[in-house]
């Protein structure tokens, strides 16, 4: 895989206002913030239109938080769901309620993704290792059945959570790593299977060079963009509650880092996104 040349010192990684909106751009990756209002969550989501991110994704992580979105995507054109149970929200998961629900959720038209799903050991002590991997594994098991694409977080848990894909998926089933941030040797594992990486405003943290150093390695047709909003909001908005109308400056700093024009690093992340989530 070849490396392009970085670009780190253009003044335009350092300010938003300056990145130019004529790109359509996919926030593959976002949340609302607790306790997010029906009205707070439209602002949200007119503030990334006016930027120009005409598609994102509302990740579930919890079958409290699922109903939201879902009803967010029923009414807002461009926005879509994945709904699924994070690692860190197994503490009272039952498998006998929680996937009938998951199933039935799937029959939703902007469902386009089972995720956010995955192992967590960063932070394991409020959350058993035992209950993230049965839930992980009853997931995944509901994705091949169904035929879904797969949202992945995977946090300190690589040899666990790779070696559970591939138990319980076929090879070439669709996944998406969220907020890449292993290295290179996991990175070559997971491209031995049918993966895409997500990257987010972790590329313009001034220690990320371990972010950086995989961003340049992922082949474009495997990259996609997120915020994972609100958390991990880009330089020089990093400590600020983060939204997807910041996914311009995110995508600045990684067209530079791959040597390639803005609107051509937007074209692709988008198609490559739609491609993922099979939106026609």
């Amino acid at each position: 895989m070849t490396r392009a040349t970085p670009h780190r010192n253009s003044p335009i990684a350092h300010c938003s206002l300056l990145i130019p909106h004529s790109s359509l751009y996919f926030d593959t990756h976002t949340h609302l913030p607790d306790d997010c209002t029906d009205d707070e969550a439209e602002v949200l989501i007119r503030e990334a239109a006016e930027a120009q991110v005409t598609g994102l994704l509302l990740a579930g992580t919890s079958l409290r938080d699922c109903p939201q979105n879902l009803a967010l995507a029923a009414t807002h054109a461009g926005v879509y769901t994945s709904i699924g149970i994070h690692p860190l929200e197994v503490q009272d998961y039952d498998a006998a309620v929680a996937i009938p629900q998951l199933r039935a959720w799937l029959a939703a038209p902007h469902v386009v993704a089972i995720g956010e799903i995955g192992l967590d050991n960063h932070y394991a002590d409020s959350a058993p290792a035992a209950i993230q991997e049965q839930a992980l594994r009853d997931q995944l098991h509901l994705a091949a059945e169904t035929g879904t694409p797969v949202v992945i977080h995977s946090r300190e848990a690589f040899d666990r959570c790779h070696a559970l894909v591939r138990e319980c998926l076929p090879a070439d089933h669709p996944l998406q790593i969220h907020s890449f941030a292993d290295g290179p040797a996991e990175l070559e594992q997971w491209l031995k299977l049918n993966t895409i990486f997500s990257y987010n405003g972790m590329v313009t943290f001034k220690k990320a060079e371990n972010i950086r150093e995989t961003l340049r390695l992922v082949p474009l047709d495997r990259l996609v963009l997120e915020t994972d909003a609100p958390y991990l909001a880009p330089v020089p908005f990093r400590g600020q509650p983060n939204a997807s109308k910041h996914i311009p400056l995110i995508a600045q700093r990684i067209a530079e880092e791959r040597g390639l024009p803005l609107e051509e690093l937007a074209r692709l992340t988008t198609a490559n996104a739609r491609r993922f989530f099979r939106i026609v």
